[in-house]
């Protein structure tokens, strides 16, 4: 099998946003679901004004960055702020689809055992060096390392050996098939680096800007690099990263013209902006790009008993849980994905798309709680996560479970989730190209990344199967049964997605986000972005 090919660049998304109070509470969810809401009102020039060099370009982020080192970083806020500084062989569409990056193409071998990757020639790092095969495998075998500690690791483990074929190509020896491997390897989830820099603060890639210097919790900056292989671009000279935690600060420095860019709204605006939007700023609304759940520790406790974790999600009401954190922008779900993804399944039944608190009484009974219990839930102190929480929280006090929410941040939260420290743990996860990234990454009992330590032979067997399976809807009723599994031995119980709220001055040209929301993809993105002023 050959890969190769462009995507197109992605349609200019526009709108707008004001402030407001609260709307009647509804129990509908807006007629945009499903659909990209694009709008633009601005009294600024025309959208075909000719593209510009210069300028710097502030952007609003939701957290700081966790560290600067692109082998042991993880979470979206990192992942976004890196994407423009390092690339991977992969890079993602408009579509969140896989697409070339710094391999422009690559095979796979019948029984998908090896996958070789084609470099393009004359891409150059921030440091004046070409980047060659050597490195591909020298930045994986450093990720591969135990001693690096990396949080990617778990991406590798099917790989046997790394090739160099010749100076451009890099062939992947698994010790399974698995057909899908490439997906793994795009943007902050296999960033390639020159060895050279292993371990240092000074992070350097191949992307469209190089990084200058971080003050942490203040921000970030990045600078063009003129050496970039993508022609002419970037466009921008400097790129400041801000962090801004809370949503509606954000989203007043936007209006003040303290940003050029917010990477999230706050979602109780969003459905009287899209009737009475102000000029001058440009929103872009998507459907729902990250998972949102309630993840449990399994291995001890009252939560070790699935009889208890079942006893939750029957208390749960998704609905209500959706429009409070949402504001109806989005639907109640029990999987990953999202309606339109191929591996979305339609059939999928939810054990806990109602609530019932007889039942989850029952349950608790049975496992020895009928007096009620106590819990705990490590929340990340963003404002999606801690209205999750409250909502969590006030629902299961229906049932006599009374939860903690221990109010942290990202930092600090991401430790305890390694170190499996917690009893629950509300949040919301990324849409990636292919469900193993989802179900083995974050579900399978070998994985690092399996924070609630999960250890269902079945569903392990399942997810293992699937990775070696190439047809993809054979693939997709693996993951049915995975997901089946799940429903009634709960480790994550989904609930529905984040949708992607995002605005930027309307002085901002050239700029799009596909459909996850990130800056750096193929055919669009922040690189194609310049300020009009």
């Amino acid at each position: 099998m050959f890969f190769t090919g462009m995507s197109t660049p992605g349609l200019r998304s526009n709108s707008a946003t004001s402030g407001g109070h609260r709307p009647a509470r509804e129990d509908r969810f807006l007629p945009s679901i499903g659909l990209a809401i694009l709008l633009t009102l601005s009294g600024c020039g025309s959208s075909g004004t000719e593209k510009q060099h210069g300028g710097t370009l502030v952007l609003g982020m939701i957290a700081d960055i966790q560290r600067l080192d692109p082998h042991r970083q993880t979470g979206n806020p990192t992942n976004q702020v890196l994407s423009v500084i390092t690339e991977s062989l992969i890079e993602l569409d408009k579509n969140g689809e896989v697409s070339p990056g710094l391999a422009e193409s690559w095979t796979v071998s019948d029984d998908a055992i090896e996958h070789t990757f084609f470099l393009r020639r004359g891409v150059m790092f921030h440091n004046g060096r070409e980047l060659v095969a050597d490195d591909v495998k020298k930045s994986y075998d450093h990720i591969i390392d135990p001693a690096t500690q990396s949080p990617k690791r778990g991406n590798f483990n099917m790989v046997k050996q790394i090739e160099v074929v010749d100076r451009y190509t890099v062939r992947f020896h698994l010790k399974v098939p698995y057909a899908a491997f490439g997906a793994n390897y795009f943007g902050g989830n296999a960033p390639i680096i020159p060895p050279e820099t292993f371990g240092t603060n000074q992070p350097v890639g191949t992307g469209p800007f190089e990084f200058v210097e971080w003050k942490p919790r203040q921000y970030l900056k990045v600078r063009r690099f003129h050496n970039y292989w993508k022609k002419d671009l970037p466009l921008a000279q400097e790129l400041i990263f801000r962090p801004v935690v809370d949503d509606t600060v954000r989203y007043t420095a936007l209006l003040a013209g303290d940003l050029d860019f917010a990477f999230s709204l706050p979602f109780s605006i969003v459905p009287e902006l899209l009737g009475n939007p102000p000029r001058g700023i440009t929103l872009a609304i998507k459907p729902g790009s990250r998972a949102l759940y309630l993840n449990f520790q399994t291995q001890q406790g009252p939560l070790k008993d699935p009889r208890v974790r079942q006893a939750i999600g029957h208390a749960l009401d998704k609905e209500a849980i959706m429009q409070g954190v949402c504001w109806g922008l989005s639907r109640p779900e029990a999987q990953p994905y999202t309606p339109g993804s191929k591996w979305y399944v339609a059939e999928l039944e939810d054990p806990y798309r109602r609530p019932d608190l007889k039942k989850a009484r029952a349950l608790l009974e049975e496992a020895g709680y009928s007096g009620g219990l106590q819990l705990s839930a490590i929340v990340r102190n963003e404002t999606p996560i801690l209205n999750l929480a409250t909502w969590i929280q006030a629902q299961l006090k229906a049932i006599d479970i009374d939860v903690d929410l221990e109010i942290m941040d990202r930092a600090t939260h991401i430790a305890r989730e390694r170190t499996h420290n917690f009893e629950l743990n509300p949040g919301h996860i990324g849409v990636y190209p292919d469900p193993d990234q989802v179900l083995y990454t974050y579900n399978h009992s070998s994985s690092p990344s399996n924070w609630g330590q999960y250890n269902n032979p079945d569903f392990d067997k399942l997810v293992e199967q699937a990775r070696g399976t190439v047809e993809t809807g054979k693939r997709k009723d693996l993951y049915r049964e995975a997901l089946e599994i799940m429903n009634q031995d709960p480790h994550f119980i989904f609930l529905g997605h984040l949708p992607v709220t995002q605005a930027w001055g309307s002085h901002v040209r050239g700029l799009t986000t596909n459909i996850r929301g990130d800056i750096a993809y193929q055919g669009g993105g922040i690189a194609l972005a310049w300020a009009e002023r």
